[in-house]
């Protein structure tokens, strides 16, 4: 068979498997598709890019917190039911409601779903990949937070500076802890108490805003963070003197110089 029809057939039946998981019977009936827009990230549960947006939707259905989901451009932000939202807004982009009442534990495509979904993932060293689809094994020393299920951390103690952090975790195959929403600092301020870890975000000049490697915006600074603070006296506007970021035992954010070290590294796959 010509090496070309082969690469056609191969992406039709990609492009057919994505629309029946996309419009299949179980999600059309867990979710309402609704014009809303959402506020502010206050609410916020999860934030990645997926390539498909069944994946999120399911993501959404695993986490019993999540409320709303929302896909655009491949990106995925699943909401708590807390979420401000404008229902009267004329936006194009949909929100996905999920349906709460007493026909999603006995329709049969729901029946537990988060077990369907999570049946083999119990354990601490497996987790749920957003991008298979399915059940993996975490990296070598790495293990999976129950109450994030689509990702596996690890964590060592011992004083690195922020290149050396992110050094080791690339040596595991890995990278630094990236946490995007409210509940993940709080959580790993909670896990870690009286502890500092560098996070995955740096700028190279002053004016610049802190993002992550996937473009979004890091949000969740301390007050008056952050500030480029310098041992000069006066102080020289231009020059940049912080420019990477750690997470504080309170799970806001501070950007310190190149000189500052940790004792806690955070590493995470996914």
């Amino acid at each position: 068979m010509n090496s070309l029809i082969k690469r056609v057939i191969i992406c039709l039946g990609f492009l057919l498997n994505q629309i029946l998981f996309t419009n299949s019977d179980l999600f059309s009936s867990a979710f309402m598709a609704k014009n809303y827009h959402i506020l502010d990230n206050n609410s916020l549960l999860f934030k990645e890019f997926i390539k498909n947006k069944f994946f999120c939707l399911q993501a959404c259905l695993m986490d019993i917190q999540c409320y709303y989901a929302k896909y655009d451009k491949n990106e995925c932000s699943l909401f708590t039911i807390e979420a401000k939202i404008d229902p009267i807004s004329l936006s194009d982009k949909k929100i996905y409601q999920k349906i709460i009442n007493e026909l999603l534990d006995e329709d049969i495509g729901m029946l537990p779903i988060q077990n369907l979904f999570l049946e083999n993932c119990s354990n601490m060293d497996v987790y749920w990949s957003l991008t298979t689809n399915s059940c993996l094994p975490c990296k070598t020393g790495f293990m999976k937070y129950s109450e994030y299920p689509n990702i596996c951390y690890h964590n060592v103690s011992e004083w690195k500076s922020f290149d050396e952090s992110k050094t080791y975790c690339e040596s595991k195959d890995a990278f630094l802890l990236r946490p995007k929403t409210k509940k993940e600092r709080i959580f790993f301020a909670q896990k870690f108490p009286n502890l500092r870890a560098f996070v995955d975000s740096k700028i190279t000049s002053v004016g610049k805003k802190y993002k992550w490697p996937d473009g979004s915006y890091v949000f969740g600074f301390s007050f008056w963070q952050p500030d480029n603070w310098q041992p000069f006296k006066p102080r020289r506007w231009w020059i940049l003197w912080e420019n990477f970021l750690e997470i504080l035992s309170n799970g806001n954010f501070n950007d310190v110089s190149i000189n500052h070290k940790n004792e806690l590294t955070i590493c995470q796959h996914n």
